[in-house]
């Protein structure tokens, strides 16, 4: 069955910071002695988001470096903590667009499937300035931020309000497999995994980017949700 809409993330999906800013938190617990890798760091605030379906004051759902830490069972004391939030808001990080990015939008657009961005973004960030910035804007039917709409990813409720026909044969892509793969499948839709950084290396069913996806597009055509899920969908 073709794809009617590709619902796509922002962050690690479309544009990236460099350096990454699990790297910069990795590189100065190592300053304070503790040994953690940037990827363990990624996984554990991943985990942390994805059982967080409610938005935080700043309208998005990122977990505070307490919160991992804790989870990662480092015992670090909150003026080292403030060490870290600073130097890693101080870092100077450039964004980018990934060079597959336009030519996959243009490309899916000619084939006549809708587009939507579905981004977990904070009041005071810099997602809609992204979207200016890399002239992604265009190439959207809609775009629904989580401080906009009050509803963070993986509450399916997102995933309603951007795909809003639960008939059409939709997709979401995105990098964080808690929070937009599971997020959409609760949703009744597709998700795919774009593991972009490869952090999640015991996922088999995944795309390394969207290049990838594109060539593989067929998989997610072929795929078929449960009737059971599309009946759910349609009493909603």
């Amino acid at each position: 069955m073709k794809l009617e809409v590709i619902s796509l993330d922002l962050g690690d999906t479309l544009v990236h910071n460099e350096p990454w800013g699990y790297q910069i938190i990795s590189d100065l617990l190592k300053d304070l002695g503790y040994s953690v890798s940037s990827k363990q760091i990624f996984r554990t605030s991943a985990k942390l988001r994805g059982k967080k379906l409610k938005p935080n004051p700043n309208g998005n759902n990122t977990p505070s470096l307490r919160e991992v830490f804790s989870e990662l069972n480092i015992n670090i004391s909150d003026d080292e903590i403030k060490i870290i939030e600073d130097a890693n808001k101080q870092a100077e990080k450039e964004v980018f667009l990934y060079d597959d990015v336009i030519d996959f939008l243009e490309t899916v657009r000619s084939m006549d499937i809708k587009t939507v961005l579905v981004s977990n973004a904070a009041y005071n960030g810099k997602a809609k300035k992204h979207l200016e910035t890399f002239g992604l804007r265009k190439y959207f039917d809609k775009v629904v931020f989580s401080f906009e709409v009050g509803k963070v990813k993986p509450d399916p409720e997102i995933f309603k309000i951007a795909i809003a026909n639960p008939r059409e044969n939709a997709i979401h892509l995105g990098d964080i497999y808690e929070v937009d793969v599971l997020g959409a499948v609760n949703a009744c839709l597709q998700g795919a995994l774009i593991d972009r950084r490869q952090a999640y290396e015991e996922i088999d069913d995944k795309y390394l980017n969207l290049r990838d996806f594109l060539r593989n597009m067929e998989k997610a055509e072929n795929k078929i949700i449960e009737k059971e899920c599309i009946k759910e969908r349609d009493q909603n």
